[in-house]
Order: C-alpha cells, then sequence, then structure tokens
C-alpha cells in the first residue's frame, strides 16, 4: 500500500514537471532532468552528491548524517526511480 502511494505521489510530481525544462534542446537531457526533479529530496540528494560531486558512500553519509548502507540504500532507490521516470516519459511520449 505505501509503494503504490509513493509511485502516485511521484507520477503526480513528473506530471507537474511535465513541460519543465524548455531550455534543454535535448529531449534525453531534458527528461533525465525532470527525472531528477521529481525525486524525494534525500534521494535526489544522495544522487547529486555522488553522480555531481563525485563524493563515495562514506563520504555521502558522513556529511548527510546517514549510515553507510542508508547512504548506499538511497542512491540505489533513486538509480531504481530514475531508470523508471525515465522510461514512463518515454512510454507516454513526454
Amino acid at each position: 500500500m505505501i509503494q503504490r502511494i509513493a509511485v502516485w505521489c511521484l507520477r503526480r510530481k513528473e506530471a507537474r514537471l511535465r513541460d519543465a525544462f524548455p531550455e534543454i534542446e535535448d529531449q534525453r537531457m531534458r527528461r533525465m532532468h525532470r527525472a531528477v526533479a521529481s525525486l524525494p529530496a534525500l534521494h535526489r540528494e544522495v544522487f547529486l552528491l555522488a553522480r555531481f560531486e563525485d563524493l563515495t558512500t562514506d563520504e555521502i553519509a558522513v556529511r548527510l548524517g546517514l549510515s553507510r548502507r542508508q547512504a548506499r540504500k538511497h542512491f540505489v532507490y533513486a538509480l531504481v526511480m530514475l531508470v523508471r521516470s525515465m522510461d514512463r516519459q518515454d512510454r507516454e511520449g513526454w
């Protein structure tokens, strides 16, 4: 039940972002930006720290006050959500 609610919230957030980032001409990059913007705050923060600041899981855990396992879990969930979001956007023709 909780997972359904989380997916519903994510899709609702994606729908609000449907016309976001019109300045990005590359459609794939626009989808990626929308997918990242639709992530829950902690997942997004962990993903951005890992990918754009090149921090390790240990460094992310220390910076955010999480355990190493929690940091890794949030990162993996963020990746799964990004892939699903981009696939959904592609199927729906965004």
